[in-house]
């Protein structure tokens, strides 16, 4: 069984979840064999009576950095401790492999060979890959209910994740624009109050226009998305950037004799975003545009508030 997650954030905590998985599946057939060998140790080759035999359970991890050192422990506190810096990190991979000998059917020996191999690798996008993405792999020998079990549990907790292209992608332009005019209404009261003080030293006709209420509503809209874009906008794109899909040749413009482009939302959401290495801080990223969205609506809100009011009041 071979897929791949697509259109889900990876964090790294559900890395360590599925290690930590895999480490208590690990251990409960460490058990089962412990107490095998411990059943048959003082007994005569004759008498010894195994259910697993030949036991071996073995989960190992694999971390390959951008700097091109990769290294294979088993030990999975050095797992942990190497994910501090997951900027540096390139790929992680995760393998489990429980290995046994069972009586076959009608057999008084154990004779059948049972195996379960279970990979999961974790791809940041750069160096020369395009794309970040997580895939699991899953073989067995006679243990196909075993193998589903795993293959079901890791899939679930990898998919139990926000989608890659949620709300904050597929709605950026408004994310966006609430942020760049939220900066403009507040630069526009700013050259309002700077413009009062100052009444007396400007030219009578710009003086009278302060005092028109389509000046004072219209123009103050016009005032704060020409200078929210001109001052903020580089500020709420530049959070965006690593975290925005490719673009892809979508025609050519007659009219301005170039090319256009658009995202291309289909391969996006056909790779999922890990975060390490190009992506260690997206999850950080994604937080501080919804934070920065929650504030700025109610901006924008409350100004279009304040214009309806001074529509109808002012004459």
């Amino acid at each position: 069984m071979n897929n791949k997650i697509v259109n889900k954030q990876i964090p790294m905590q559900k890395i360590i979840d599925i290690a930590n998985y895999l480490e208590d599946y690990k251990e409960k057939y460490d058990e089962i064999f412990k107490k095998e060998k411990e059943k048959n140790k003082n007994l005569a080759f004759s008498d010894r009576n195994f259910e697993y035999e030949n036991g071996n359970a073995e989960v190992r991890y694999t971390i390959t950095f951008h700097n091109g050192q990769r290294i294979t422990e088993s030990d999975y506190n050095w797992f942990i401790g190497n994910l501090s810096n997951t900027r540096a990190i390139k790929e992680i991979e995760i393998y489990l492999s429980v290995t046994y000998y069972t009586k076959g059917q009608n057999e008084d020996y154990n004779n059948q060979y049972n195996k379960v191999y279970v990979s999961v690798d974790f791809r940041d996008a750069g160096m020369n890959l395009k794309h970040s993405d997580t895939e699991i792999n899953v073989e067995t020998t006679n243990q196909e209910r075993e193998a589903n079990n795993i293959y079901s549990t890791i899939m679930n907790t990898l998919e139990d994740t926000e989608d890659r292209y949620n709300n904050t992608m597929k709605h950026r332009k408004i994310r966006t624009q609430c942020f760049t005019i939220s900066v403009g209404i507040i630069l526009s009261y700013i050259l309002y109050v700077i413009l009062k003080i100052n009444i007396d030293q400007i030219p009578p006709v710009l003086a009278e226009y302060l005092n028109n209420k389509y000046v004072l509503v219209f123009g103050q809209w016009f005032v704060a998305i020409l200078l929210g874009n001109i001052f903020s906008y580089w500020y709420i794109i530049s959070i965006y950037k690593p975290l925005l899909p490719e673009t892809k040749y979508a025609g050519y413009d007659s009219t301005t004799y170039k090319s256009k482009y658009k995202d291309d939302i289909e391969d996006y959401i056909e790779h999922s975003e890990v975060h390490f290495g190009k992506f260690w801080d997206a999850e950080k990223r994604r937080t501080q545009i919804e934070k920065i969205y929650k504030v700025t609506r109610i901006i924008v809100l409350v100004q279009l508030l304040i214009s309806l009011i001074l529509f109808f009041v002012l004459k």
